[in-house]
């Protein structure tokens, strides 16, 4: 199948606050899809950068959504700033994404795609326990002391003081100048980062009267990417996640990119047709499996 055998256009997600999110839904030339995608992205990232992915997974006969958090990309402007809270992505943006997938063809078989944030908080939406399944890529609770030295003060340092003084008088954090993302996000969202990040128990800590019950409670099939290079999730921030989820076993992946024939994948490369192919060929093999379970 060509990249002419499928189907784009884009689409607005209402959420329950009566926010509208941006997204683009990939839909496969067929009245009956093998499942839905769900893409839900890593803090600045837009979502046209998982559009090569969704378009092989819709190539697999998937229908695939993507679509930008509110404060971000296309979705700048779908929340006031001042209101804006990262659990929010969940809660509220995944949520709607959810509900939106179950009115469509293929919905039977949901799957949520988590990169990076995406796959640490998707489980706070109300509706994640309707997910057939979630792969988790490059998915973790960090925290500096899971980082080897000497990065781990570095990260110490980013935690708990560089975003500390980069989110003072600002409506944007600087994240496209360190480096860290494709745009500025909204300093309040950084903000929520930078605390769970300074907690051992990232977003799961009671002190942030997050409801997280749905750790404790969703049991779906869950397969997680991890990468020796990846700087930005450690193994040992990857299994901490894994073991937040305490009524299911999540698979985990963890790949030795010195030993792989394309090269490095660390944090964003797992969406690059060139560095991950057979990554893509297992995740349609183990999203098959799981639909005839």
């Amino acid at each position: 199948m060509t990249s002419l055998n499928y189907h784009v256009k884009p689409i607005l997600v209402e959420c329950k606050d009566n926010a509208k999110i941006c997204g683009t839904l990939f839909s496969p030339p067929t009245k009956n899809p093998n499942g839905i995608v769900i893409i839900c992205a890593a803090i600045g990232v837009g979502q046209a950068f998982y559009h090569e992915f969704a378009a092989y997974l819709c190539q697999q006969k998937f229908s695939v959504i993507t679509f930008d958090f509110r404060g971000t990309g296309d979705s700048k402007n779908a929340s006031p700033h001042r209101e804006l809270k990262l659990c929010h992505w969940a809660t509220r943006d995944i949520d709607a994404v959810i509900s939106h997938a179950l009115t469509l063809p293929g919905s039977d078989h949901i799957f949520l795609a988590g990169h990076s944030v995406g796959g640490q908080i998707f489980c706070l939406a109300e509706h994640a326990e309707k997910l057939s399944g979630a792969i988790l890529i490059a998915a973790s609770f960090p925290y500096w002391k899971r980082w080897p030295f000497p990065q781990k003060w570095s990260m110490y340092f980013f935690f708990h003081i560089l975003i500390r003084i980069l989110s003072i008088g600002r409506k944007r954090f600087p994240t496209k100048m360190l480096g860290l993302a494709k745009e500025n996000i909204p300093v309040n969202l950084v903000r929520d980062w930078g605390r769970w990040a300074r907690h051992p128990d990232y977003v799961t800590a009671g002190k942030f009267k997050i409801d997280t019950t749905r750790f404790n409670t969703i049991d779906i099939p869950m397969l997680s990417f991890s990468f020796d290079d990846d700087t930005y999730a450690p193994q040992s921030a990857v299994r901490k996640l894994h073991t937040a989820f305490s009524r299911t076993t999540v698979g985990e992946v963890h790949i030795a990119t010195k030993q792989r024939d394309t090269g490095g994948i660390g944090h964003f490369g797992f969406f690059k047709k060139n560095k991950a192919r057979d990554l893509w060929e297992n995740t349609i093999a183990w999203m098959d499996l799981k639909k005839s379970i």
